[in-house]
Formats: structure tokens, sequence, C-alpha cells
């Protein structure tokens, strides 16, 4: 047995109570820091609840118990460093110098001092693990919950990536919106400029039209003709009254009065049975037929005989009556420009139908017209150009104003009228302005014919019917210059026979007004 007894070193005692002091504070500080970054985030959702509950019920709590525990072992200890002194003074004064014991008043046995010591750092160290787990665990749980709110960072920002991908679509298709109403705005504005524009220039045709039927025709050497003053100043009144109600509306309402327009022909429609021309009141009948097929047709019949292929033209009349101009120019407005003495689109429009029919070269051509047709032949037939090109021998009309037509001599013309039909009288026997006696342009190749009346003297509808009226008044008529003019006809190649072995086919050309 030793002979001095060895105690607890109060100051190392005194020193582990401050360590144990420290982590407490340090636990506290900790769980304070943690709390706040905890609650402190805006986050919301299933994982960031759960890491606040557990948090709060679980880790917080028992950082606090360690750091409880913490605190009471260094109180005990620093107790016992303090009793550790107060026995050693005591020894010290009754006699017991240099013995010293462990513990609080043991005087012997095992070294109890230093198990005490182990024993407090073995569970400081447990506890010190403990708040390091529950630490991590935090790091842990707030490193997921950053983790989480960073994803849902990223999910807000490509939502608003997204939208402002969104935003700028639907910003680029409102620009393009935009645009595209301007450009409707311009559009509209441009079309009302032109209406106007052309109302403009549709005046200015008809006084050109009036000027050539009257200052021009003196120029020429010719008296002015009173059909073509007048229906020029018919024409030149409409178009300006046209203006007034184009303009007048901002180009809103164009009417388009008497305005011709530009002419087109579409191409050639096959006649499945076409009619055989047997005769002058059969050849009238095919002018009923191309009336028949639809408004805005004329009917090419071409003859393939022994002496070669014939071709006749057929061209209906009037289809249209109202003064606003369409698209089918045998209308008011094409009579008022053919029958003032201009070239109307209806003639260019027969024209162009005549070529895409590819009339076969140097083939002879007869055109027939009933009414305004009539008209149309008449001033294609005055032009020696036209003449030439499509090789026109024979003109056939009825019902029709052509006295004041200067048509080509070469020409072999058949006119043809009843006794009270108003129609062919219109131009007043080719009368000189104002309502001066004319005479009529009749060449050696000008045949003449009236018939009777089919019916009343008055009844103005059945006197101009092309459907029975005339090509009846044909079939009986015994006129001398009509029968050696169907006999010509005949001879010509134009009228089939039975033993003629001719082999006849026909194609239909819409023909109309651009405008």
């Amino acid at each position: 047995m030793s002979d001095t007894m060895q105690g607890q070193d109060p100051e190392q005692v005194r020193a582990l109570a401050k360590m144990l002091e420290d982590g407490a504070s340090q636990l506290e500080s900790v769980k304070s820091i943690t709390s706040v970054a905890v609650w402190g985030f805006d986050g919301a959702g299933p994982n960031v609840e759960q890491m606040r509950g557990e948090w709060e019920s679980q880790h917080a709590p028992m950082l606090g118990t360690v750091a409880e525990s913490l605190t009471t072992y260094a109180q005990r200890a620093r107790a016992n460093a303090d009793a550790q002194d107060q026995t050693s003074n005591t020894y010290d004064g009754g006699g017991f110098a240099g013995v010293s014991t462990q513990g609080s008043g043991n005087t012997g046995g095992d070294d109890d001092g230093g198990g005490v010591l182990d024993w407090l750092g073995d569970k400081a160290g447990d506890l010190w693990d403990a708040g390091g787990d529950a630490v991590d665990w935090v790091g842990d749980k707030a490193g997921d919950a950053a983790g989480w709110i960073g994803d849902r960072a990223n999910d807000l920002w490509d939502a608003g990536g997204n939208a402002v991908d969104w935003l700028g679509d639907k910003g680029s298709a409102a620009v393009g919106w935009l645009g595209d109403r301007g450009s409707d705005v311009l559009g509209w504005l441009g079309d009302r400029g032109s209406a106007i524009g052309g109302a403009f220039m549709n005046v200015g045709d008809a006084g050109l039209q009036l000027w050539d039927a009257t200052g021009g025709a003196i120029l020429d050497g010719e008296w002015p003709r009173t059909t073509e003053v007048l229906a020029s100043g018919i024409r030149l009144a409409g178009t300006t009254v046209g203006l007034g109600l184009t303009a007048g509306s901002l180009g809103m309402f164009d009417p388009k009065v008497f305005d011709d327009g530009d002419p087109y022909a579409g191409d050639p429609t096959d006649v499945a049975a076409p009619r055989e021309p047997s005769s002058i009141s059969e050849v009238a009948l095919g002018v009923t037929d191309s009336y028949n097929a639809g408004d805005g047709n004329v009917r090419i019949t071409t003859i393939d005989g022994p002496d070669g292929p014939r071709v006749i033209v057929n061209v209906p009349g009037t289809e249209a009556w109202n003064p606003s101009a369409g698209d089918n120019p045998m209308d008011l407005t094409g009579n008022l420009v053919t029958a003032g003495g201009s070239r109307s689109t209806m003639s260019e429009a027969v024209m162009l139908a005549m070529r895409n029919a590819d009339i076969p070269p140097g083939a002879e051509v007869m055109m027939v017209g009933h009414s305004q047709g009539g008209m149309t032949v008449a001033d294609l037939t005055s032009d020696p150009g036209f003449v030439s090109e499509f090789n026109v021998t024979h003109a056939m009309t009825y019902g029709s104003p052509i006295d004041s037509a200067h048509i080509d001599p070469s020409v072999s013309v058949l006119e043809m009228q009843h006794q009270h039909d108003v129609v062919p009288r219109l131009d007043l026997g080719d009368s000189r302005f104002p309502f001066l006696p004319g005479g009529q342009n009749e060449s050696a190749n000008h045949t003449s014919v009236t018939f009777d009346d089919p019916g009343s003297a008055f009844n103005a509808v059945a006197n101009h019917d092309h459907a029975e009226a005339y090509p009846n008044s044909m079939a009986n008529s015994t006129d001398p210059g009509y029968l050696a003019y169907q006999q010509e006809l005949r001879d010509s190649g134009f009228l089939t026979s039975p033993d003629s072995n001719s082999i006849v086919t026909a194609q239909d050309v819409h023909v109309g007004r651009k405008n």
C-alpha cells in the first residue's frame, strides 16, 4: 500500500467542466442556427413539411437534451473539483499532509478519480457524437430541402422561360395579325382608290367616244350620225352618274356604270349534237342554240365538205340590260359602245373566241348575228384587218341596226328585219345629227330583206324574237334577194344537203368582260 493517496486533480476537472459547458453552448448555437435555416427559407410541399416536422419533434429536442446533459455534467464536475479542494484543505490542516484521496472523501481502493473523468469524457463524446449526427441529419435534410427548392426554382425558371416563349409567340402572332390587318386596310384603301380612279377613267373613255362621234367625225369629213351621238351621250351621262356614286361613297360603292372593261375568251367546248346548217333558217337557229348554251357563249360551227372547211360564227344578242357592267359583254353597255361607233369589248371577245377555236387556215368564214350580235358582226366586218385575218366572205344579220356600219365591200351581206321590229331601226336609217336624213351604207354586195310581221305590228317582243319569229319568216320567205343569197351560201359550201357528205362539228366558246 502506498504511503500517499492519489486523488483527482481539481483543475483538470474544472477544465473538463469548461469543455462540457462550451460543447453545450455550441450545440445550442447549432440548434438555433439550424432552426433559423429550417424555418427561414420560402419553401412548401410534402418534403419540406416532413423535414420541418422531424426537426421540431425529434432532432431539435435531442440537441437540446444533449446540451442540457452537458451542462449538468459540467456542473457536477465543477462541484467535485470544489469538494476535492475542500477535502484536501481539511487533511492538510488535520495532520494528513502528503495524503491525497480519490473521489469525494474516498481514502483508498481503486483509482476512482480517473474512472469518473473517463466516464464523463465517454458520455461527453457520446453526446457530442449524437449532436454531430443530429447536425449531420439536419444538414442532409437542409441539403435535400435546398435541392428540392433548387429543383422547384428550376421548374419555375423553366416555366417562366416557357411563359416568356409563349408570350413571345403570342406577341409575334399579334404583330403578324396587326400586320395582316394593316395590309388588309392598305389593300382596302387601295381598292377604294382604284375604284374611284377607274370611275374617272370610265368617264374619260365615254368622253372620248362622244368626241369621236362628233368632233372626230367632222375632222374625218363626215357629219356626225344621230345614233352614234345619242348613244355616246347616254354613255357619258351614265358614267358621270357612276363617278358621282363611286366618289361620293369614297369608293365603297362602285356600280361600274357603262364600264366596258377588257375582253376575254375561254377554251372551246365541243358540242355533242351540232345542228346541220341546211338553210338560212337553220343557220339562224344555230344562233338560237348559242343563246340556249348559256349566257356569254359564241357557237362556232365547222362544215367539212368536198371543197374544204367552211366556218359559221354564231353571235347572240343582248342577254343583260343592267347599266352596271358585269361579266357578260352582251349587255346594255356593249350596245351603247357599239352603237356609239366604238369597238366594244363584245367585238374584241368574239375575235378572241375565234382565235381560241383554231379556225383552219384559209377556211372561208361566215359571221351570223341577231340584234346586238348583228351589230358586233357589222362592227368586225367593217375592219379590213379582221376580214383578212379570218378570211370572212359572208355576213348575215337579223333584227340588227347596222345601217351606219361601213362593212368591207368584199363581204357579201344579208340584212333581215321584220317590218315593225323596232330594234333594227334604232340607227334611224343612218340619220345625221340632229335627225337629218342620211343614206344607208349599202354596197353591191349588200342584200336587205324585210319580212312581214309575225303578228301584230305593236307586238315588239314577237317582232324581234330570235327563237321562232325570225327563223319561221326566213323559212317561208319567197323574197328573190333572200332566195338568191341562200343559193349563194349553198354554192359556197356553207349550207349542207343530204348528198353533200359534209361533216358538221361545233364548239362553244365562253366570252366575257373583265373590269
